[in-house]
């Protein structure tokens, strides 16, 4: 990041200068709240809100959340007129744009409107709220925009200035050490009280660049020879010469180096802080904090003493510099005033999912912002990779209206589904809940035709349970095909949507008996085996899916239960219940509405090329059809071995990663080019800690969700706090009183 902020830099030409601003303002946390608070329904569940909405607002007063880093680059350059202004401008907005993807940043071009904005929330803090601007409004009142952002007066002292009632000082580093790393700049804007910062940039011309260090150089030797003849005339040995002499001229050398063979330019450099405060008191102790901050890191950082109007002036995102007080710094030096410290993550209308742990801010993100909103939660056991999706479903059902629907091979969702009144269906080669898996309806594909897609599940599962292990052969896979349009043929004529809620007939809606007697009367010899090997899961002992669907899925909260499927059905199982999921998602999508899946343990869908390729294909369409899918596994490193999860990992917009194996770290390291130092966050971390990926955006968070709240009773998965729940349950049905902390 430090190198592409550097080539960053030396893009710009002499002719441009640039302003960078870092701008800490206030932040109405009333409107904060509000915006992040889960609003009450008048249902059973606003119990539940609120007790989320108390964490959150605990959360929002820890770290700095009353506070936001806004980061602007101006730049400004001279022209003959407006128009040829506006034509360089052009040119260099997107080259500008483009320079600050490859170093991980996302910026934009500011309108008129937001630019006033700015001024006016600088002019006017604690009145941000209270900005209008209209261009006709304007113009009907006779009055122009700085009457829309100047404040009320503006009184320059010696040593500080007022700006309406606001106190401000600025302040400027004078002189900086030999030795300075990227903490100085991080450490110094992390304060909690209003503050601009800005770093003055001009690029000399190299030209003119190695004209001046060699103009300095040349008199360094004139002095150092000056002063050797004046050490022979006095006898001493004339090698023995000021040592900071020496080192200067050693200085002068490697800079002149620098900028002939190593890519380096040379900048005049200053950068001016103006801070506000509420009152002569409290400025002059924010001043001393920051003039502590800096002696840290050995620099001086002087009050500008009969220049606050000129520091303000200054510091403003105008690309105006009137204080010349600069330094000559190289490339790499003036890079050390990388603005990025840590990523921010406050979206509209997002979820809560944890603190920043870099900045204690909080987290909120809405997936359904994101390019692709499908996702991952990774991590070894014990991790908190389940808790997190419990924490992420929670939200999902109190702040919205979608449905949500589980595949949950574990049973470690129950206690969720008795929260919030959601529908337990278990699965099982016992059971007397049936799934279909040949239940087809009108919206199964979208133009296509959706026997196609049909065709493709059903030889998908046939593989998954008697492919055995060298798949099937290619006669097998024509019987089969021949066979799903054979056994749908009836079904598929019978379409008539004004009459049919599915679009078909559901009297005629086929099973696999269907298709099994469809497949033992073709002529064939693999058309007997392919029926003999099918006949113990439609007449055999594991003939659960051979019957119709007798589950009515109408509640929002659904979980399958897979657990007792076992090995024999299990990737069987979870294939049919995810097309059962797929059936619900195009009937949402139907009525305009969201489904949010989590596919637990969702590694098993790899074991085979055709149960792979069927995930692979309704994750890929599910974001165009409403869907959210979620996958959750711990088995990280045999995932890795199918090249579809590859892709489908590195493709994902969206993954929570929780503490890793070393294996795994590594894969994941290569295949998402995670750093050595956002690594550190998922190596032996914590239960709750780890990295969160959205967008493009690495952020290291830690969620530490309270334990004596009802909603983490519903989502704990340590045995002993559910061992400990079930007894106070049971305790309380019995009469006795129990006191909980």
């Amino acid at each position: 990041m430090f190198s592409k902020y550097a080539e960053f830099l030396n893009f710009f030409d002499p002719a441009i200068s640039i302003q960078i601003t870092i701008n800490n303002k206030n932040i109405d946390k009333k409107n904060f709240k509000s915006k992040i608070f889960i609003q009450p329904k008048g249902d059973a569940l606003d119990e539940y809100r609120y007790e989320y909405n108390n964490i959150l607002d605990k959360r929002t007063n820890e770290g700095r959340n009353d506070i936001m880093k806004e980061k602007y680059i101006t730049l400004s350059l001279e022209a003959k007129s407006i128009d040829e202004a506006r034509a360089s401008f052009s040119k260099l907005e997107s080259s500008v744009l483009n320079n600050l993807k490859k170093i991980g940043s996302q910026g934009r071009i500011l309108e008129t409107e937001e630019r006033l904005k700015i001024l006016h929330d600088i002019y006017r803090i604690g009145n941000e709220e209270n900005f209008f601007f209209s261009l006709n409004t304007l113009n009907k009142q006779g009055v122009t925009a700085k009457d829309v952002i100047a404040p009320e007066s503006f009184t320059f002292k010696r040593n500080y200035m007022m700006i309406g009632d606001k106190y401000a000082r600025a302040l400027c580093v004078h002189n900086l050490p030999t030795y300075l790393t990227d903490t100085f700049l991080s450490e110094i804007t992390d304060v909690s009280f209003n503050m601009i910062t800005t770093i003055n940039i001009k690029n000399i011309p190299q030209a003119k660049a190695l004209r001046l260090v060699n103009k300095q150089l040349t008199g360094m030797k004139a002095n150092k020879i000056e002063k050797q003849k004046t050490a022979i005339r006095s006898g001493y040995d004339p090698n023995i010469i000021q040592e900071d002499l020496q080192y200067s001229i050693e200085e002068a050398k490697e800079l002149l180096d620098d900028l002939r063979s190593k890519n380096q330019k040379l900048f005049l450099v200053n950068i001016i802080f103006v801070h506000f405060a509420n009152s002569l008191e409290e400025l002059n102790q924010d001043t001393i904090l920051l003039k502590q901050i800096a002696n840290k890191h050995i620099c001086d950082l002087n009050v500008l003493h009969y220049q606050q109007e000129d520091g303000l002036t200054s510091a403003l995102p105008l690309g105006l510099n009137t204080v010349f007080v600069s330094r000559a710094l190289t490339t790499e030096s003036t890079a050390v005033f990388i603005p990025f410290t840590s990523q921010e993550l406050i979206q509209q209308d997002g979820m809560y999912y944890g603190v920043n742990a870099v900045s204690n801010n909080m987290i909120i993100l809405n997936r359904k912002n994101l390019k692709n909103p499908n996702g991952f939660i990774l991590g070894t056991s014990g991790s908190g990779k389940s808790f997190a999706a419990k924490r992420e479903i929670v939200n999902v059902l109190l702040a919205t209206d979608d449905d949500v629907i589980i595949i949950d091979p574990e049973r470690e969702y129950a206690s969720l589904a008795e929260g919030f009144d959601g529908e337990i269906i278990h699965i099982s080669a016992g059971s007397t809940n049936y799934i279909n898996p040949l239940d087809l309806n009108a919206d199964y594909a979208d133009q296509d035709d959706p026997l196609l897609l049909k065709s493709e599940f059903i030889l998908s599962m046939c593989e998954t349970i008697i492919g055995g292990r060298y798949g099937l052969s290619a006669a097998a896979k024509t019987i089969l095909d021949r066979c799903v349009k054979r056994t749908y043929e009836k079904y598929l004529q019978s379409y008539n949507p004004k009459k049919f809620k599915t679009g078909y007939d559901p009297e005629l809606q086929p099973t696999l008996l269907d298709y099994y007697k469809v497949i033992k009367e073709q002529p064939e010899p693999e058309a007997r085996d392919l029926a003999l090997e099918l006949e113990r899961y439609t007449e055999g002992n594991l003939s659960v899916f051979a019957n119709k669907t007798n589950i009515d899925i109408h509640k929002r909260f659904v979980i399958f239960d897979t657990k007792d499927l076992g090995k024999q059905l299990k990737t069987m199982g979870m294939l049919i219940v995810l097309d059962a999921v797929w059936n619900r998602i195009t009937t949402n999508r139907a009525i305009g509405k969201r489904t949010w899946f989590y596919v637990d343990e969702f590694y098993l869908l790899f074991n085979n090329e055709y149960s792979a390729n069927f995930f692979f294909e309704l994750y890929k369409r599910a974001r165009k059809w409403g869907g959210i899918p979620t996958g959750i596994t711990q088995n990280v490193e045999d995932l890795l071995q199918s090249d579809l999860a590859r892709r489908m990992l590195s493709n994902a917009e969206f993954i929570l990663m929780f503490n890793q194996a070393t294996s795994d770290r590594m894969e994941l390291a290569r295949l998402l080019n995670i750093s050595d130092t956002q690594l550190s966050y998922v190596t032996n971390s914590e239960p709750g800690e780890g990295l969160v990926f959205a967008g493009g955006s690495i952020i290291p968070f830690r969620d530490k969700f309270p334990n004596n709240t009802k909603l983490y009773a519903m989502m704990t998965t340590k045995v002993e706090e559910i061992i400990e729940i079930q007894k106070e349950r049971k305790a309380r049905k019995e009469g006795d009183t129990w006191i909980i902390n």
